[in-house]
Protein backbone atom coordinates (compact mmCIF):
# COMPACT_ATOMS: atom_id res chain seq x y z
CA UNK A 1 0.00 0.00 0.00
CA UNK A 2 1.30 3.43 -1.02
CA UNK A 3 1.82 6.44 1.31
CA UNK A 4 -0.70 7.82 2.83
CA UNK A 5 -0.57 11.75 0.52
CA UNK A 6 0.22 13.50 3.91
CA UNK A 7 3.10 12.20 4.80
CA UNK A 8 4.71 11.71 0.77
CA UNK A 9 3.42 15.25 -0.39
CA UNK A 10 2.25 17.16 2.53
CA UNK A 11 5.83 16.94 4.95
CA UNK A 12 7.64 18.77 1.83
CA UNK A 13 5.31 21.32 1.47
CA UNK A 14 5.24 21.72 4.95
CA UNK A 15 8.70 22.45 5.48
CA UNK A 16 9.48 24.34 2.12
CA UNK A 17 6.96 26.58 3.56
CA UNK A 18 8.40 26.50 7.13
CA UNK A 19 11.50 27.66 5.24
CA UNK A 20 10.17 30.69 3.00
CA UNK A 21 8.93 31.97 6.50
CA UNK A 22 12.32 31.52 8.27
CA UNK A 23 14.30 33.31 5.13
CA UNK A 24 11.77 36.12 5.21
CA UNK A 25 12.42 36.42 8.92
CA UNK A 26 16.18 36.37 8.78
CA UNK A 27 15.64 39.07 5.55
CA UNK A 28 14.05 41.36 7.99
CA UNK A 29 16.85 40.86 11.01
CA UNK A 30 19.32 41.16 8.69
CA UNK A 31 17.99 44.60 7.61
CA UNK A 32 17.66 45.88 11.39
CA UNK A 33 20.87 44.67 12.14
CA UNK A 34 22.45 45.84 9.19
CA UNK A 35 21.50 49.56 10.50
CA UNK A 36 24.29 48.76 14.14
CA UNK A 37 26.83 46.59 13.14
CA UNK A 38 29.22 46.14 9.85
CA UNK A 39 29.04 42.29 10.24
CA UNK A 40 26.12 41.20 12.47
CA UNK A 41 26.66 37.06 11.60
CA UNK A 42 24.04 35.06 10.86
CA UNK A 43 20.26 35.78 12.00
CA UNK A 44 18.64 32.89 14.49
CA UNK A 45 16.07 32.23 12.37
CA UNK A 46 18.46 30.97 9.13
CA UNK A 47 20.59 29.36 11.59
CA UNK A 48 17.49 27.09 12.74
CA UNK A 49 16.40 26.82 9.15
CA UNK A 50 20.08 25.46 8.31
CA UNK A 51 19.93 23.26 11.37
CA UNK A 52 16.68 21.64 10.61
CA UNK A 53 17.67 21.07 7.52
CA UNK A 54 21.39 20.45 8.19
CA UNK A 55 21.97 17.85 5.21
CA UNK A 56 20.55 20.58 2.57
CA UNK A 57 22.74 23.00 4.40
CA UNK A 58 25.47 21.69 3.89
CA UNK A 59 24.64 20.92 0.25
CA UNK A 60 24.32 24.85 -0.14
CA UNK A 61 28.30 25.39 0.36
CA UNK A 62 28.50 24.12 -2.73
CA UNK A 63 26.14 26.67 -5.02
CA UNK A 64 25.43 29.66 -2.49
CA UNK A 65 28.49 31.89 -3.09
CA UNK A 66 28.27 31.18 -7.06
CA UNK A 67 24.45 32.38 -7.56
CA UNK A 68 22.04 35.65 -6.14
CA UNK A 69 20.40 35.93 -3.62
CA UNK A 70 16.61 35.39 -5.03
CA UNK A 71 18.36 32.07 -6.57
CA UNK A 72 19.88 31.11 -3.73
CA UNK A 73 16.70 30.70 -2.05
CA UNK A 74 14.40 29.38 -4.56
CA UNK A 75 17.53 26.63 -4.83
CA UNK A 76 17.56 26.37 -0.95
CA UNK A 77 13.85 25.79 -0.83
CA UNK A 78 13.21 23.61 -3.77
CA UNK A 79 16.54 21.02 -2.40
CA UNK A 80 14.32 21.35 1.31
CA UNK A 81 11.56 19.93 -0.43
CA UNK A 82 13.30 17.13 -2.36
CA UNK A 83 15.07 16.06 0.84
CA UNK A 84 12.00 15.99 2.70
CA UNK A 85 10.24 14.17 0.16
CA UNK A 86 12.93 11.22 0.41
CA UNK A 87 12.65 11.60 3.63
CA UNK A 88 9.12 10.71 3.41
CA UNK A 89 10.18 8.06 1.54
CA UNK A 90 13.16 6.27 3.90
CA UNK A 91 9.88 6.35 6.49
CA UNK A 92 7.92 4.64 4.02
CA UNK A 93 10.68 1.49 3.09
CA UNK A 94 11.45 1.32 6.65
CA UNK A 95 7.91 0.64 7.70
CA UNK A 96 7.24 -1.83 4.86
CA UNK A 97 11.03 -3.70 4.71
CA UNK A 98 12.98 -2.32 7.59
CA UNK A 99 15.42 -0.94 4.77
CA UNK A 100 15.96 3.10 3.90
CA UNK A 101 15.31 4.43 0.60
CA UNK A 102 18.16 3.88 -2.14
CA UNK A 103 19.18 2.52 -5.47
CA UNK A 104 18.90 -0.97 -5.96
CA UNK A 105 22.22 -1.66 -7.79
CA UNK A 106 24.68 -2.45 -5.08
CA UNK A 107 27.41 -0.47 -5.89
CA UNK A 108 25.56 2.68 -6.47
CA UNK A 109 23.68 1.89 -3.29
CA UNK A 110 27.32 1.62 -1.39
CA UNK A 111 28.18 4.58 -2.70
CA UNK A 112 25.37 6.56 -1.84
CA UNK A 113 25.89 4.56 1.98
CA UNK A 114 28.82 5.83 2.18
CA UNK A 115 28.26 9.53 1.11
CA UNK A 116 25.75 10.10 3.57
CA UNK A 117 27.44 8.21 6.28
CA UNK A 118 29.95 11.09 5.61
CA UNK A 119 27.26 13.94 5.32
CA UNK A 120 26.86 12.53 9.17
CA UNK A 121 30.30 12.28 10.36
CA UNK A 122 30.68 16.33 9.11
CA UNK A 123 27.81 17.22 11.06
CA UNK A 124 28.51 15.43 14.70
CA UNK A 125 32.24 17.14 13.68
CA UNK A 126 30.51 20.47 13.09
CA UNK A 127 28.68 20.13 16.28
CA UNK A 128 32.09 19.21 18.26
CA UNK A 129 34.99 20.89 16.37
CA UNK A 130 32.39 24.09 15.77
CA UNK A 131 29.02 24.69 18.16
CA UNK A 132 30.63 23.37 21.52
CA UNK A 133 33.99 25.28 21.21
CA UNK A 134 31.61 28.58 20.77
CA UNK A 135 29.70 27.06 23.60
CA UNK A 136 32.74 26.78 25.52
CA UNK A 137 34.61 29.86 24.68
CA UNK A 138 31.70 32.62 24.90
CA UNK A 139 29.73 30.69 27.71
CA UNK A 140 27.02 29.29 25.52
CA UNK A 141 26.35 32.68 23.61
CA UNK A 142 25.92 31.38 19.84
CA UNK A 143 23.11 33.18 19.05
CA UNK A 144 21.35 37.01 19.44
CA UNK A 145 18.53 36.73 20.80
CA UNK A 146 17.68 40.44 21.45
CA UNK A 147 15.33 40.72 18.67
CA UNK A 148 11.60 38.36 18.53
CA UNK A 149 10.44 36.16 18.61
CA UNK A 150 13.58 34.81 19.71
CA UNK A 151 13.83 35.29 23.73
CA UNK A 152 14.95 32.10 24.76
CA UNK A 153 17.63 31.77 26.86
CA UNK A 154 20.96 31.11 25.47
CA UNK A 155 21.41 27.69 26.82
CA UNK A 156 18.06 26.44 25.32
CA UNK A 157 19.33 28.40 21.88
CA UNK A 158 22.29 26.19 22.40
CA UNK A 159 20.92 23.31 22.79
CA UNK A 160 17.81 22.91 20.01
CA UNK A 161 20.43 23.97 17.48
CA UNK A 162 23.24 21.44 18.73
CA UNK A 163 20.77 18.94 18.89
CA UNK A 164 19.35 19.18 15.58
CA UNK A 165 22.84 18.75 14.34
CA UNK A 166 23.95 15.91 16.70
CA UNK A 167 20.17 14.42 15.66
CA UNK A 168 21.00 14.47 12.17
CA UNK A 169 24.38 12.64 12.81
CA UNK A 170 22.86 9.96 14.71
CA UNK A 171 19.78 9.21 12.10
CA UNK A 172 22.40 9.37 8.97
CA UNK A 173 25.29 7.13 10.76
CA UNK A 174 22.67 4.81 12.06
CA UNK A 175 20.33 3.83 8.80
CA UNK A 176 22.77 4.51 6.22
CA UNK A 177 25.85 2.51 8.28
CA UNK A 178 23.43 -0.66 8.64
CA UNK A 179 22.44 -0.54 5.47
CA UNK A 180 26.06 -0.15 4.52
CA UNK A 181 27.27 -3.50 6.83
CA UNK A 182 24.15 -5.43 5.07
CA UNK A 183 25.02 -4.72 1.83
CA UNK A 184 28.90 -5.71 2.23
CA UNK A 185 27.67 -9.05 4.60
CA UNK A 186 25.23 -9.78 1.58
CA UNK A 187 27.95 -8.93 -1.02
CA UNK A 188 30.31 -10.89 0.84
CA UNK A 189 27.77 -13.86 1.01
CA UNK A 190 27.07 -14.00 -2.76
CA UNK A 191 30.83 -14.12 -3.63
CA UNK A 192 31.66 -16.81 -1.24
CA UNK A 193 28.38 -19.17 -1.48
CA UNK A 194 30.05 -22.25 -3.11
CA UNK A 195 28.24 -23.33 -6.79
CA UNK A 196 25.50 -25.52 -6.41
CA UNK A 197 25.98 -26.27 -10.38
CA UNK A 198 26.87 -29.72 -10.90
CA UNK A 199 28.80 -30.75 -14.01
CA UNK A 200 28.03 -33.52 -16.04
CA UNK A 201 30.83 -35.27 -17.04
Amino acid sequence: MDMHPKLKYGLPLAQMALALALLLSAQRWDRAMMRLYDMPGPSPAFTLLVSINAPVGLARIFWFRYVPDPWDWVTFIAAVGLFWYWAALNVQSWREARMVYMFTSNPLRIAGDLLLIAIGASLGFFFLAHELWIALRDGVQVARISSPPFTWPSWLWFGVIAGLHLAWSVVLLFFFGRDLLHCLVRRNHITTRPSTRTTIV
